[in-house]
């Protein structure tokens, strides 16, 4: 920045940069158009078109957390993570511009700029605002990931304890399976006119105690 030129360092147009040059070739007095009220143009809405990405991260990350679509849990982590690290990158872009106004608006060797303090310091609250959204978000995003990751564990606990349910049910009527499958000779129930449904009715008897007693423990 100089007295008659600021120079601007960008790899593709800008329409931050054209607004302000439109601006300035629409208003009749060009007087009032000092280097200092250019940079707090520009600067101006290069920091208010990061609120619009913000809001629009937000949203998704709102979405990840209702879940409306239903989608699974890999999906949604997927998501989530992705949305961690476009926060981590806007805030790669923000903390540094936040760090540099500080310092502008605090310098004694830039009167100009001491002259619009207030127009500056307009700024550096939105750059302040901006970087308490993106790191609520982050917090946010970490607080739905250790929820998802949590439920999950959870359901995958409820999946494993059903299981060995069934299995320790299954487990004396194999075994009476077993004992009667062995076809020995010399075994006097098998001969037995009710023998059949009275097996039947002790494993049925059986599954039944057990379940009961499982629901009473809660494990059910």
């Amino acid at each position: 920045m100089a007295e008659r030129y600021i120079v601007t360092f960008h790899k593709r147009d800008l329409n931050e940069i054209n607004e302000v040059w439109n601006q300035i070739f629409a208003e009749k007095n060009l007087a009032d158009w000092d280097k200092y009220r250019i940079f707090y143009e520009i600067m101006d809405n290069v920091v208010d078109n990061f609120f619009p990405i913000m809001y629009q991260l937000e949203d998704q990350i709102n979405e990840v957390e209702e879940n409306t679509e239903e989608n699974s849990m890999d999906v949604l982590l997927d998501r989530l993570f992705s949305l961690r690290h476009q926060l981590l990158e806007l805030r790669h872009s923000v903390i540094p511009i936040r760090d540099l106004f500080y310092r502008i608006i605090n310098s004694h060797h830039l009167q100009g700029i001491q002259e619009r303090r207030e127009y500056f310091a307009d700024i550096y609250d939105h750059l302040l605002k901006l970087s308490q959204m993106i790191d609520s978000s982050r917090e946010l995003t970490s607080d739905i990931r250790e929820s998802f990751i949590s439920r999950n564990s959870y359901h995958q606990n409820r999946v494993i304890q059903m299981l060995t349910l069934v299995t320790f049910i299954f487990a004396p009527l194999t075994f009476i399976a077993g004992i009667y499958g062995m076809n020995f000779e010399n075994m006097p129930e098998l001969k037995w006119q009710y023998g059949y449904p009275i097996i039947l009715g002790f494993m049925l008897l059986i599954t039944v105690i057990m379940i009961a007693w499982f629901k009473k423990k809660g494990w059910w």
